[in-house]
Order: C-alpha cells, then sequence, then structure tokens
C-alpha cells in the first residue's frame, strides 16, 4: 500500500511517500516559506524519488490542525482535492499528535506534550503517552497559555515529561524554570518537527474521513476574521461567519 501524507500546519512543510509501515521518500523543510507555492513541487518531488506517481497513490494522509490558520487549510484543501479527484481514501490526523511519533518508543511513565506556538505567550498543545506503539490522548488538544500549560504538567502523575516542537531559547528556558520538579527533555533537530514519513503510526479506522464535503481543519480557536467580527458584533448569535475551506 501507497500512502501520500502532508503537513504544513506550522512553519515545517513535510510531504512523504510511504510503502507499507515504510517511509521511502521524504521532503522536509523548516524555514517560513509561502506553503501555497512549496507544496505541490514538494509533492511531485517525492514522487519523482520515491519512482511511483499521484495515480498509484492508495490513500491519503493530512494532518487536520490546529496550527497557522492559512497553513492548515493549504494540506487540508489539497488532501481533498487529491482524494476527490483519484476516489481514494483519506485519513486525517492532528497536528499535535503529528509532533509526538519521534517518541514512539516512549515509555508509559512518560508524558509528550507537542506545542505549537500560537502567539502572544500562547500555545496549541496536548497530552500524549505512547505504548508499544499506540498512542492515546491523555486530554483532548487545546489551546491554552504558557502558564497554564505549566499548571496542567504540574498535575500530571508523571514525573518525565517531553516537551515536543520547536521552541525558541526564552520558551525552552520558561517551562525549565517553571517545572523545576519534573524530569523535562525538549525535543531538538527532527525530533522537534512533524515528519510525515511517520504519520502511518498514527492512522486508524476512526481517521477516515466518511464525508469530504464536511471536513474542516480543527483550529481549536475562532479565526481572527470570527474574533473581529464577534468583537464588533457582541449581540450576535456564536455561528461560524468564515468559511474555513
Amino acid at each position: 500500500m501507497l500512502t501520500l501524507a502532508l503537513d504544513t500546519s506550522n512553519i515545517p512543510l513535510s510531504v512523504a511517500v510511504i510503502a507499507d509501515q515504510q517511509p521511502i521518500a521524504q521532503i522536509q523543510t523548516a524555514c517560513a516559506k509561502n506553503h501555497s507555492t512549496t507544496l505541490m513541487p514538494a509533492i511531485d518531488q517525492a514522487l519523482k524519488l520515491a519512482q511511483t506517481s499521484i495515480q498509484s497513490i492508495d490513500r491519503f494522509v493530512v494532518t487536520l490542525g490546529p496550527g497557522s490558520y492559512t497553513g492548515v487549510r493549504i494540506a487540508v484543501t489539497t488532501a481533498k482535492t487529491l482524494a476527490w479527484t483519484l476516489a481514494k481514501p483519506l485519513y486525517a490526523i492532528s497536528s499535535l499528535a503529528a509532533l509526538t511519533t519521534p517518541w514512539a518508543l516512549a515509555t508509559q511513565e512518560q508524558v509528550v506534550v507537542p506545542l505549537i506556538d500560537a502567539r502572544r505567550d500562547c500555545f496549541f498543545t496536548g497530552f500524549y503517552q505512547w505504548q508499544q506503539s499506540h498512542v492515546s490522548a491523555v486530554r483532548p488538544d487545546v489551546y491554552l497559555s504558557a502558564a497554564q500549560i505549566v499548571t496542567a504538567i504540574k498535575q500530571l502523575a508523571q514525573e518525565k515529561v517531553i516537551l515536543a516542537g520547536s521552541l525558541t531559547s526564552e520558551q525552552e528556558e520558561f517551562f525549565r524554570q517553571a517545572l523545576p520538579t519534573k524530569q523535562l527533555q525538549i525535543a531538538s533537530g527532527l525530533a522537534a518537527q512533524p515528519l510525515a514519513g511517520n504519520f502511518n503510526l498514527l492512522v486508524a479506522e476512526t481517521n477516515l474521513v466518511s464525508d469530504l464535503n464536511a471536513l474542516v481543519p480543527n483550529y481549536l480557536r475562532p479565526t481572527e476574521a470570527e474574533a473581529n467580527w464577534l468583537k464588533a458584533h457582541p449581540d450576535a448569535p456564536k455561528t461560524n461567519y468564515v468559511e474555513e475551506v
């Protein structure tokens, strides 16, 4: 089975072709570029490196968010279009769960806390545990301030905590100082990035998208346009006013 996996939910771009459980080609970038212009060339290059074609892909896997509003939409829209055009199944996974795959061999005593910078000292985050190559969410993905994340980590029974995701040196120092009693490990290098070649580890039947038209990104918070509209119209019903995909 050939899988094409995509992620553009944040600054990194990751595209991989996976044969069964083995990644055979992967394109990875970690610089601030326009994913709308780089994603399709990356897909084309990955397919060429894998010596296959888009028509030979059996299924697609895409990160659904949270993350950058624009970034999430790019991969989701591309994956939906490809799946619909080729009549192939699409699986949607959490962008936060995608950050935990480098830690698939972590023990049950360790909690992986993925972090995606959401600006203004806030993050998209979650709490995950890996056991026997299977990941489970300790709590749902959420949008929290750095201080709230520290409070949640302090409440964990586990002493060993892994922070996964690209953090600045200042952010790393904040968490180290705020969590002196925890055995804190902070990801670096490729272990701090979503690697599409690992996304098969996250795919389950519950991730299968049954209705492509109904699939929308998981933003975890209102878009800026929605927030501004609701601020200007405080008495309006709380309905989505922005088409998300």
